[in-house]
């Protein structure tokens, strides 16, 4: 007689079970991407029940934060950087950006080398850039193209990275991370406030 599987809390130490269980999303979200990729396989993967994943990670969404060890998460960040002075959002955009993919040997960066690389991170990124932050774009951008700008704010700002950590040019690496900021925010004003760049 065959049993059925079992659900609820896996046996053990619940930290042993929590690393399983990242381990396992990371596996099938670069197997799968974001949007295909579901809590349920997960689970499975880590031989856990998908109410387990639920427990520990709450949304999907969460998991591939956790996963992927970002030091924020870019949906709830946004939701703080709409709470600012409009005055203030720019400089804080970039000072934001750099904290979480401006050092060397950063989870963020090594994610960000993958995917221009590897087509299966690529996809995997975009979809999850498309759901924390394109989905969120309006919360910032008071524009009908918010999408579209915020697409461009973000090529912009890795173009930057890639020419800092990723190839190590020394007119950006010798520059401290603050006056960065004051030359990188005129051009995240112009990308959220300018309402010329509408076209």
């Amino acid at each position: 007689m065959s049993r059925g599987r079992k659900t609820g809390r896996r046996p053990g130490d619940p930290e042993v079970t929590r690393q399983a269980i990242l381990q396992a999303a990371r596996e099938v979200f670069g197997e799968s991407g974001f949007e295909r990729a579901t809590i349920r396989e997960i689970g499975v993967r880590a031989d856990v029940d998908p109410a387990l994943v639920h427990h520990h990670f709450g949304t999907k969404h969460s998991l591939f934060v956790a996963a992927h060890r970002l030091p924020v998460d870019p949906a709830q960040a946004i939701d703080g950087l709409a709470n600012l002075p409009r005055e203030e959002l720019a400089p804080q955009v970039v000072r934001l950006y750099l904290s979480t993919f401006g050092m060397p040997g950063s989870p963020a960066l090594s994610l960000l080398r993958a995917a221009a690389t590897n087509e299966a991170a690529a996809r995997m990124l975009r979809e999850f850039i498309g759901e924390a932050l394109l989905e969120k774009a309006p919360d910032l951008v008071p524009f009908p193209d918010a999408r579209r700008r915020v697409v461009l704010l973000v090529s912009h700002l890795i173009g930057v990275l890639f020419g800092r950590v990723v190839l190590g040019l020394p007119e950006l690496t010798e520059m401290e991370a603050d006056e960065l900021v004051v030359l990188l925010t005129p051009m995240v004003r112009r990308y959220l406030d300018d309402p010329d760049l509408t076209v």
